[in-house]
């Protein structure tokens, strides 16, 4: 068995609503007990842990991604495209912390940290697009736009309220975005509101697919088929307080299916958030194709 003793901390400056610096002594201090180094980065902008997670993950047993699940994705992202394969876990200090919710690591610091300690591992499978890996979530359509037009300064005071606030503003505005989607030898074409490819239980903090497995090589697609506009907010009301197993395998307007990958046509070029960061493009092709080593609870 591999011995684990040195450890890098990479962490948003912004975290914690930018007091994330009050409480790195004492994580340390704590890690300290088990391992026998115990080394800080701070991001030296809104990109930078990528590449820093990308140049030290041949030096270190173990990186950390303090923050939320951008600091998350960046720090995946590094470690897959450096050649090392480093453990890497989480300290989830961000808005939403989906990430580390789906791997059962609580927003508790001394509790986040006792998983760190008792480094129990899990596989987790991860979406690749040809150029960066999604750790858990693509999406476009209703109400998906919250995770990037809540800005960065209201999210760092406001927390999850911001998401809220952003997505009461478009509660009402159901899209009819034109896509193609092939999939399972089958290519499925039309207006949609609402597109997802998920890996994990949780999405902008809801409940959506709870207790999947996380390693079996697929992952979730979702497509709500624009209808009826009040029809519609009710299928979403029922996706958010429900999840995905609320509805019936033949629901015509609602497709939901177990993939490994699927090519898009986005022939609106509305923008997808990509792991909660917004993105843009016209065509792409993603596919389930590598899983890497996270701790857990």
């Amino acid at each position: 068995m591999k011995e684990y003793s040195t450890i890098l901390i990479l962490y948003n400056p912004n975290a914690m609503r930018g007091r994330i610096d009050e409480f790195l002594p004492a994580i340390r201090k704590r890690l300290l007990t088990r391992y026998k180094e115990v080394d800080l980065m701070a991001s030296p902008n809104e990109l930078g842990v990528e590449d820093m997670a990308n140049k030290n993950a041949g030096k270190y047993d173990i990186i950390i991604a303090c923050g939320g699940d951008g600091t998350v994705h960046q720090t995946i992202n590094g470690v897959m495209k450096s050649g090392f394969r480093p453990l890497v876990g989480i300290l989830p200090y961000g808005t939403c912390n989906d990430v580390a919710f789906t791997l059962g690591i609580p927003n508790d610091l001394n509790k986040a940290i006792d998983c760190i300690l008792r480094l129990n591992t899990t596989k987790y499978d991860l979406m690749y697009d040809g150029t960066d890996y999604i750790t858990y979530a693509l999406a476009t359509g209703y109400l998906t736009d919250a995770s990037y037009s809540a800005g960065k300064n209201i999210k760092k005071k406001l927390g999850r309220l911001a998401y809220v606030l952003a997505g009461i503003k478009s509660f009402f505005k159901i899209p009819a975005l034109p896509m193609t989607i092939e999939c399972d030898n089958e290519r499925i074409h039309g207006k949609f509101t609402y597109f997802m490819l998920m890996n994990g239980y949780r999405v902008g903090g809801f409940k959506v697919n709870m207790n999947e497995k996380l390693d079996n090589g697929k992952v979730k697609l979702v497509l709500i088929k624009k209808s009826n506009g009040l029809v519609t907010l009710f299928r979403f009301i029922k996706l958010f307080l429900r999840g995905l197993k609320a509805f019936k395998s033949d629901n015509k307007y609602v497709i939901i299916k177990d993939i490994d990958k699927v090519k898009i046509e986005n022939h609106s070029n509305t923008p997808f958030t990509l792991d909660g960061e917004k993105i843009g493009f016209l065509k792409k092709t993603i596919k389930v194709n590598s899983s890497i080593d996270l701790i857990t609870k």
